[in-house]
């Protein structure tokens, strides 16, 4: 009699927490991400944004629009992000990829020596010299760079500690190339 009862109990246990489990995860991937995914739409220069699973991981795509101010989108989308990791995807070509490259040196010896005076100088001419409007902002934790050549933007943001919140920028074919 009690061997039954424990066979009994244990089976609506293992179903209690079946269904309860089933409920967390539709709760997750439906509802909160759903809402995530609405309210990261309401911000400027936001297009669409998504919940991708790699690997393993999960990550918030962000397509990007006209952004005029990266620092503001990128404070509004930590807030509403959580704990995911953020990917913008921008509309980049290979001619603002390697004016980007470029820039590298001067943005890693800039965070390297704290020298941000000299790599904004750099950054500038490097921009004029390519015919490139450059908008660069920075705080205590990112710097935040959008390379402007007609209609085509390159935006980036490279933090400053490494808190893994910003995955390196992508161009918009990212999703469909990386299936």
């Amino acid at each position: 009699m009690t061997k039954q009862r424990l066979t009994i109990i244990s089976l609506v246990s293992i179903l209690i927490f079946g269904l309860l489990l089933s409920g967390k995860l539709l709760y997750e991937n439906k509802w909160l991400e759903g809402s995530l995914i609405k309210e990261s739409q309401q911000i400027s220069g936001v297009i669409s944004a998504e919940i991708l699973n790699r690997q393993g991981a999960s990550e918030m795509l962000v397509n990007t629009g006209q952004v005029s101010n990266l620092q503001t989108i990128c404070t509004q989308l930590k807030t509403i992000s959580g704990a995911r990791p953020i990917r913008l995807a921008d509309q980049r070509t290979p001619e603002l990829e390697e004016i980007y490259q470029q820039m590298q040196f001067a943005i890693q010896e800039g965070m390297a020596m704290g020298n941000f005076t000299q790599m904004r100088e750099t950054l500038t001419t490097q921009a004029e010299q390519a015919g490139v409007i450059m908008s660069l902002a920075m705080d205590n934790e990112a710097i935040y760079l959008v390379l402007t050549k007609g209609e085509n933007q390159l935006v980036s943001v490279i933090e400053r500690h490494g808190q893994g919140i910003f995955l390196p920028s992508v161009g918009g074919d990212y999703k469909t190339m990386n299936q």
